[in-house]
């Protein structure tokens, strides 16, 4: 039997180094937006209370959509964790969300025409790239 080189040993290793890496920081964003979403949540469950307790306006759907936002991108760390592998649908319906976030708080919050005009182009884009794209998945 013929032994490996020494060489092929050692770039396997920092291969195997690299991958663990990977999975860690995957792992670690992760949990980050987890965290994201549970403060969204308890920050949008803070805002309903209020509206029961002291009769204040319900600021809107902004804190629900960043939780549902950090949980398509949770939903997409965890596939490619999986099956190392994107799936561009996911991914651009995050972005999709995103740019319909910024639509719906346009007249509550203190925007620029020319920024809502750009989110305004980057939602036609991205529905776009939807349509073309579809429910294409990338592996790595």
């Amino acid at each position: 039997m013929d032994a490996e080189p020494p060489q092929r040993k050692a770039k396997e290793r920092m291969v195997q180094v690299f991958e663990s890496v990977e999975l860690i920081l995957y792992g670690a964003v992760g949990v980050l937006l987890v965290v994201i979403a549970l403060v969204a949540l308890a920050g949008e469950v803070d805002n309903i209370v209020s509206y029961f307790v002291n009769d204040t306006p319900i600021i809107g759907l902004n804190l629900l959509i960043a939780a549902i936002i950090a949980l398509e991108l949770l939903m997409i760390v965890v596939g490619y964790m999986k099956t190392r592998s994107i799936n561009l649908g996911l991914l651009l319906g995050a972005g999709l969300t995103a740019m319909i976030r910024d639509i719906l708080v346009f007249g509550y919050q203190p925007t620029d025409l020319q920024d809502f005009a750009v989110v305004l182009l980057a939602t036609a884009v991205l529905v776009a790239a939807l349509y073309f794209v579809g429910d294409k998945t990338i592996h790595t």
